[in-house]
């Protein structure tokens, strides 16, 4: 990945995470974890013990050590190191309150700044798949101890999350095109604005034109909303670009300033959902990384099953450790 895209990439995840959410798939789950997810992570919380030490990897807005503490009733005893690659700086956590959890952010997987051994676990929720390979792994490997384990939950590329995800992408691209709702909704804000000072327009075959164009692109909107099983993406972008522009008056600077600004976050958003599906694993990927794991301990054991409930597949729950432990 050259720097431009390693920049887009990291502000991308920095704004997402500033924004406060706790997931990495926003709408996927209600409040923390729940489900067959929760499930997983809470078996392999289960092992630790008074005094273990855990390193989540990727952590974002500190879901896991979120779930960690809430199911450990907060033990002290228990140390928790998280770090991601963007600004992070979970708003629910309090080093008063929460003494054992420790934020680190601006750190990439590929080059952990802890001792070899250091953990009893390692853990990463939708995260490692995004990192270098095998780089990523071997320092996940490398700072556990061997006595200890590793436990992800990474993205399946036949889940119900990509599958959606390729539907918003394909949405994104809608939206973001030349000939997109907000290119249209550009062109014509100017000319709403004109018309609302008491500008006579009749007749003006920019402005009509302009405006044509805007309404077959809310027409086009709507159609793709009726046949798309997830037109949240839609729904959201219609109801944020239509009152900007029922709003606008005045100079106009500031509405377009506002379509920009949205523009950004759609694109950002784009950058995360196609790389979501991008890493997401496949049977071959799966084999290369306990071909890596084989590698790094021979007397590891990998284990990796799809995580599915109700809605279809969540993701692939991978354990790593000397002993055979059930993902389930």
């Amino acid at each position: 990945m050259d720097t431009a895209a390693s920049g887009k990439r990291q502000q991308a995840w920095d704004s997402y995470w500033k924004a406060g959410e706790l997931h990495s798939c926003v709408g996927s789950y209600g409040g923390n974890y729940a489900g067959a997810v929760a499930a997983f992570w809470e078996s392999r919380f289960a092992a630790l013990h008074a005094g273990d030490r855990v390193l989540d990897l990727a952590t974002g807005n500190g879901a896991l050590p979120l779930l960690l503490l809430e199911g450990s009733g907060a033990d002290p005893a228990i140390h928790v190191d998280a770090v991601d690659i963007a600004a992070i700086s979970p708003s629910w956590h309090d080093p008063v309150r929460h003494p054992g959890v420790r934020f680190h952010p601006g750190i990439a997987m590929e080059s952990l700044p802890f001792a070899d051994a250091s953990f009893d676990l390692v853990v990463s929720q939708y995260g490692l798949e995004y990192a270098a390979w095998p780089g990523a792994l071997a320092e996940a490997v490398r700072v556990c101890k061997p006595s200890g384990a590793a436990a992800f939950v990474m993205h399946h590329a036949d889940s119900v999350l990509v599958r959606v995800g390729r539907l918003e992408l394909a949405h994104h691209h809608t939206l973001l095109a030349e000939d997109g709702l907000l290119a249209a909704a550009r062109q014509v804000l100017p000319w709403i604005v004109r018309a609302r000072a008491g500008a006579a327009l009749a007749g003006d075959e920019q402005a009509a034109a302009s405006r044509q164009r805007y309404n077959e692109a809310m027409t086009a909107m709507a159609s793709a909303m009726d046949a798309s099983p997830v037109p949240d993406l839609l729904v959201q972008a219609r109801e944020t670009i239509h009152p900007m522009l029922s709003n606008a008056k005045g100079d106009c600077g500031e509405a377009l300033a506002s379509l920009d600004q949205y523009r950004v976050a759609l694109e950002a958003a784009a950058l995360r959902t196609g790389e979501m599906i991008e890493q997401a694993l496949d049977g071959a990927r799966l084999e290369a990384m306990r071909a890596t794991v084989r590698e790094l301990r021979a007397d590891w054991i990998f284990q990796a099953q799809p995580i599915a409930q109700e809605q279809g597949i969540l993701g692939w729950g991978v354990v790593l450790g000397p002993e055979r432990q059930s993902p389930d």
